[in-house]
């Protein structure tokens, strides 16, 4: 009996925890604290082996958020390319047309818009400016005025489908910036057209 009895305490003894913060002797033994958190599951210890930092895992970097200048849907109906305040300028592939000497939209280009529409609200972070441009027949400040219309009715139209207003302004630029000759027919048309300014956030 007394041999088991010494089997059992050795094995109590060499199963406890024995640093100085984890443990008091009493009469020649040792009895844990009870507040011991070492390897022995006991949250409070302190001693060498237990108070090693936990290893540090790194979580993976975040993909990278999605650009419209990226986005297949765009690319269908407007070319993309970059101005100089780093905002990406989409050139509609089919000029957003209008009646004659009116911010009315064609209805033939409704589509167009509501295809880039539908892109765009893939990307609720966005800042979309619509800009009108005309060419450089008739009275400069006419010109200005319509086109600040005709942007402003695209971006009308943009948020009736569903483009959050918040993310959409507007700019008329009149005949500035120019994209073709205006001393053509066919230039002139090119430079009466709608573009839009999205600034990624």
């Amino acid at each position: 009996m007394k041999k088991l009895i010494i089997v059992l305490a050795c094995a109590l003894f060499v199963g406890a925890c024995h640093c100085a913060k984890c443990t008091t002797q009493t009469a020649g033994r040792y009895t844990n604290k009870p507040a011991c958190c070492c390897k022995h599951k006991n949250p409070a210890c302190r001693c060498a082996d237990c108070a090693k930092p936990a290893p540090v895992v790194e979580e993976p970097a975040p993909a990278p958020a999605p650009k419209i200048e990226e986005d297949e849907e765009v690319a269908t109906v407007a070319t993309v390319k970059q101005n100089d305040l780093g905002a990406a300028v989409l050139s509609f592939k089919d000029p957003i047309n209008f009646k004659y000497n009116s911010d009315e939209i064609d209805a033939a280009s409704n589509a167009t818009i509501d295809k880039v529409a539908t892109a765009l609200k893939k990307y609720p972070d966005a800042k979309v400016r619509v800009a009108g441009y005309t060419d450089s027949l008739g009275n400069a400040a006419y010109n200005m005025d319509l086109s600040e219309r005709r942007a402003h009715a695209v971006a009308e139209r943009l948020v009736a489908d569903g483009v959050p207003a918040a993310n959409v302004s507007y700019i008329g630029y009149g005949a500035a910036n120019p994209v073709a000759t205006n001393k053509t027919a066919e230039g002139r048309y090119q430079n009466r057209r709608v573009e839009l300014e999205v600034t990624n956030n």
